[in-house]
């Protein structure tokens, strides 16, 4: 699993691409406390290039999810590919992610657009 991080100026994106296995758990984890720490508490996480997720990453996003909202941030989700969305929709996650299909769509919908000078 590859994880990459942009900094947008309302939201911070992270770009997770391969199977997100057991071991990439703490990767992401360690990732997403990086940003909070330093003041990004708006973190979408970016999941089109993930095509495979068990029962224990999901459970591991919602603990993400968990601290994100302890420290009065936000976890977004985009690009879940139909079997992730399946999911999240059976183990009831969908009830804590906001899920969007892709960043233009939830910029849309959340107000996060970019500011115009």
């Amino acid at each position: 699993m590859e994880i990459g991080i942009e900094i947008k100026e309302r939201f911070s994106l992270v770009h997770v691409n391969g199977d997100l296995s057991e071991g990439d758990l703490d990767k992401l984890g360690n990732a997403i406390d990086t940003l909070m720490k330093k003041g990004y508490l708006h973190v979408v996480l970016d999941l089109t290039g993930v095509s495979f997720m068990n029962a224990k990453g999901l459970g591991a996003l919602v603990n993400h999810w968990n601290h994100v909202r302890f420290k009065r941030g936000d976890l977004k989700i985009v690009g879940l590919n139909s079997r992730l969305l399946h999911l999240f929709r059976v183990m009831g996650a969908d009830m804590f992610f906001d899920a969007y299909r892709d960043v233009s769509e939830m910029m849309e919908k959340t107000g996060r657009l970019p500011a115009i000078a």
